[in-house]
């Protein structure tokens, strides 16, 4: 990315008076046992990629140029991007435009991010605040643009560029003390997502110089966040309070699906800051334990439509909601005290990234509804009667901004902060391959390649370069720790292999710069199900969760610009259908990944299966919805069926009824 306009000298006088001020003691955050690398250094390949660049030439990149909540936006003047009061899709924009240019190095889009940011910049105020201030309490607009910030930060190179965004991050948060000190108080919004402001606040302080003064008031900033924020943990997840239903009336700003999904990483962002990261981690992961197992979806995901829905696998959940949960858990395994820890955060990251977020986007990225269901037989404009309960009745529709536009914004960080965090460092030359997804990492260890199309594929290969020996420690997926028969290593013979708490460790020797192929893996992967007493039974190749092909037809309510449209979706097959107790569930089929990686109709992974189709008094309809999943306590007949990715589908049937005691073959 080129470097930024002239830098503005910046009016530090307040900030230097303060420091001279302070205490000697030189405050500091306690390291994360993994280091994330910056943006940019991991960069996508394979379907991984074109999943990518597919996003940056459709919405990513086009939204600037006709969209007025970011091409009118007020962050640059104009007079759009005020929804509710606040001004949050552009900020929103910025957070997932940012690492997407620089992870695809885009020229076009790289450009916009230039302009966008060189702009906000060069208007900031006086007084150092960031963006409009039409309302003095709205802090929660400045957050999301403060993590853009700390990208765009961290992928320019030593000089003026670098210091010039520092000094606009310690003059904003200056400019925030003093508002706090005058009487400004944390409100709703911000008061509940206020630890992605601390993320940012922590982050300038690791970009301070080694015994800067200003470290003990940034963290004394954060202190204060911390403290006058919400406490989720004593208010709301480890409370009777917590809600174990779905939410009715009234609904609050802690019933709030996207609020839950950013609270869950509370207690890891503060751990760096405590010190305590293993009573951070508990925190975090009571959070998300306690929405999975009271309102969690097949999906990896959890209802909240707009609030907490519980689990009927018709309620919706906002695609905010997922990107917001990916981005939680990430920093959960990154600031986990433990490798057993850090695994589970990162099976949730995987089940979300394979499944709900795709399964929440067009498979052209041009559009996208505002709640994914896990079973559906319709995505329609004005649906008056439906399931879900605080969502309009255009929020299942496909579209370019259904129901509220706050997803239109928010979903560009989904696929860039999951490829940033696809590696990490680890102390003693250790890379810790986290998930896999085809791509390519330059650490100040070695450059790896990660070379597969997994999950649509059964086998992989790291290629490594590397002067100086270290070790690549690589998590082995849940479905395969359960069943680690399945797994083939194959080993170059510079490489010592061990294996410690669900990761192979594969020690690798000093080499020549020349790139080689230091492992290979495969692995079976067959279909099998899990079944739960709420939802069913539900089918998965590897990580994927499968859904039946209902051969989904799309008509164009309204053609907008450029390539955005409104869709209604409808099936054209039965989907009425149960699995029987003994399922039929092969063969799979892997075939190619074309240029859309979750085309409707054309997708690299297929299960024939022979389920039972049940009549309208054995599944019934809830408000336009398939009712409760219930077993079926019937013989049946069985007929061949084809089941695929839930991400190749835009409405789908993914948790069956079971059919028992027995099925009689057709």
């Amino acid at each position: 990315m080129g470097s930024l306009a002239r830098r503005r000298p910046a009016p530090m006088a307040v900030l230097l008076l303060a420091a001279a001020a302070a205490e000697a003691a030189e405050p500091t955050l306690s390291p994360p046992r993994w280091q994330r690398l910056a943006t940019g250094q991991v960069r996508p390949e394979g379907w991984l990629r074109k999943q990518m660049q597919l996003q940056a030439e459709a919405l990513t990149s086009h939204l600037p140029l006709f969209w007025p909540n970011i091409a009118n936006t007020s962050w640059l003047g104009g007079n759009s991007d005020v929804d509710g009061g606040l001004h949050e899709n552009t900020p929103y924009w910025l957070n997932g435009a940012v690492p997407l240019a620089l992870q695809l190095q885009d020229t076009n889009l790289l450009a916009l991010v230039e302009s966008y940011m060189n702009g906000i910049i060069t208007r900031q105020g006086k007084d150092g605040w960031l963006g409009p201030d039409t309302d003095r309490s709205d802090i929660w607009s400045r957050i999301p643009f403060m993590m853009a910030l700390a990208q765009y930060h961290e992928s320019l190179p030593q000089g003026a560029g670098r210091l010039r965004c520092e000094s606009v991050a310690y003059r904003f948060f200056d400019a925030l003390t003093r508002r706090l000190d005058e009487g400004v108080t944390l409100q709703t919004w911000s008061s509940m997502r206020i630890h992605d402001l601390i993320w940012s606040v922590h982050y300038f302080v690791d970009a301070l110089p080694p015994g800067s003064h200003l470290a003990k008031w940034m963290l004394d900033l954060a202190a204060r966040l911390h403290r006058e924020g919400f406490n989720w943990n004593e208010g709301w997840f480890n409370s009777s309070s917590f809600a174990t239903r779905p939410v009715l009336d009234p609904a609050t700003m802690e019933t709030h699906g996207v609020n839950n999904a950013q609270a869950v990483k509370r207690g890891a962002v503060w751990a760096r800051q405590s010190g305590d990261f293993a009573l951070g981690f508990a925190e975090s992961w009571l959070a998300w334990s306690q929405l999975r197992r009271f309102h969690g979806q097949p999906s990896g995901a959890f209802s909240a439509d707009e609030h907490l829905g519980g689990r009927l696998p018709s309620r919706g959940t906002e695609l905010c909601t997922v990107v917001e949960s990916m981005w939680s858990l990430l920093l959960t395994a990154q600031m986990a005290p433990t490798d057993q820890e850090a695994l589970k955060a990162l099976d949730a990251v995987e089940a979300l990234a394979f499944n709900a977020l795709p399964g929440s986007l067009s498979d052209d990225l041009w559009s996208h509804p505002y709640l994914q269901m896990a079973n559906s037989y319709q995505a329609l404009f004005g649906e008056d009667v439906h399931v879900w309960v605080h969502d309009g009745p255009n929020a299942a529709m496909y579209g370019l901004e259904p129901n509220y536009p706050c997803c239109t914004s928010n979903f560009h960080q989904g696929y860039p902060k999951f490829a940033s965090s696809l590696f990490f460092e680890e102390e003693e030359n250790r890379l810790i391959s986290a998930i896999w997804a085809p791509s390519k990492v330059r650490s100040s260890v070695a450059e790896v390649e990660l070379r597969t199309e997994y999950p649509f594929d059964t086998s992989l290969e790291y290629w490594v370069q590397n002067a100086e020996p270290f070790v690549l420690k690589v998590r082995l997926p849940l479905f395969l720790r359960e069943a680690p028969e399945s797994l083939r290593v194959w080993l170059h013979e510079d490489v010592v292999q061990s294996a410690a708490d669900g990761f192979l460790l594969f020690h690798i020797s000093a080499a020549s710069t020349k790139s080689r192929l230091a492992a290979r893996l495969s692995w079976a992967a067959k279909a099998r199900v899990q079944s739960s007493p709420q939802q069913g039974a539900s089918v998965y190749v590897g990580p994927l969760l499968m859904a039946l092909d209902l051969k989904e037809t799309r008509t164009k309510r309204d053609q907008l610009a450029f390539s955005a449209a409104n869709w209604d979706t409808r099936a054209s097959l039965p989907w009425q259908m149960a699995l029987p107790r003994q399922p039929q569930l092969d063969p799979v089929v892997w075939s190619s990944i074309g240029p859309r990686p979750f085309q409707r109709g054309r997708c690299p992974l297929s299960v024939s299966a022979r389920l039972a189709p049940l009549t309208i008094e054995q599944w019934p309809v809830l408000s336009n919805a398939p009712g409760p999943v219930l077993p079926v306590e019937e013989d049946l007949l069985e007929v061949e069926r084809t089941l695929v990715p839930y991400a190749c589908t835009s409405i789908r049937i993914s948790a069956f009824p079971v059919a028992q005691p027995n099925t009689l073959l057709a």
